[in-house]
């Protein structure tokens, strides 16, 4: 099986892709199956694919988990903060924000489940999306019994002494997702933290 020059290069700017997008530039699931017997394409889990070509950034495990999960996930919780360098706990699942409904088998993935819009405070990657790094302090405090309040108040402090934001940044991301209980509640350990 040979791939086209015009489908191999589709296949490396993406990244990652699915089956229904390979399909979509003309290759179907058996020539998938001798590309990835003959070490031409790489198979990341069932359905997923890569180019072995393609260039490898830290985003592969969040590009691999919406491509899998489907295009209404966002990387959030302890896989965001550790992405902003926020905390240093290394997670062992990324961590991704579900509509309430969404299940998955999967032990690659921590699924969080919420009500809060998947569409405000969110930053488009290359292959996935995450929330902006306000929303991650903002769901750290909202996961403090998941995380942990220390990790969620030592994240909010560090990125405030960086001056990378600030408290009414944080707030405004919070009242605009219907958080801001949230924020309002871990208030003054956010200030004597940085104070």
């Amino acid at each position: 099986m040979v791939m086209t020059p015009q489908q191999e290069s589709k296949l490396k700017k993406k990244k990652v892709f699915t089956l229904a997008e390979a399909e979509a530039i003309g290759l179907t699931r058996q020539d998938l199956a001798k590309l990835v017997k003959q070490e031409k394409l790489l198979r990341m889990g069932r359905g997923i694919y890569s180019h072995p070509q393609a260039p490898v950034d830290r985003e592969i495990d969040f590009q691999v988990a919406c491509s899998k999960l489907g295009p209404g996930v966002v990387v959030g919780g302890l896989s965001a903060l550790y992405y902003y360098n926020l905390t240093e706990q290394v997670p062992q699942q990324v961590w991704v924000l579900v509509p309430s409904t969404k299940k998955t088998r999967s032990k690659d993935y921590r699924l969080i489940r919420t009500k809060t819009p998947l569409n405000k405070a969110i930053i488009e990657g290359q292959g996935y999306k995450i929330v902006s790094l306000e929303r991650a302090i903002v769901e750290g405090f909202k996961l403090a019994t998941k995380i942990g309040e220390r990790i969620a108040i030592k994240a909010a402090k560090t990125a405030i002494q960086q001056k990378r934001t600030n408290l009414k940044k944080i707030g405004t991301t919070a009242r605009e997702i219907g958080l801001d209980s949230y924020i309002t509640k871990y208030f003054e350990a956010i200030i004597g933290s940085i104070t």
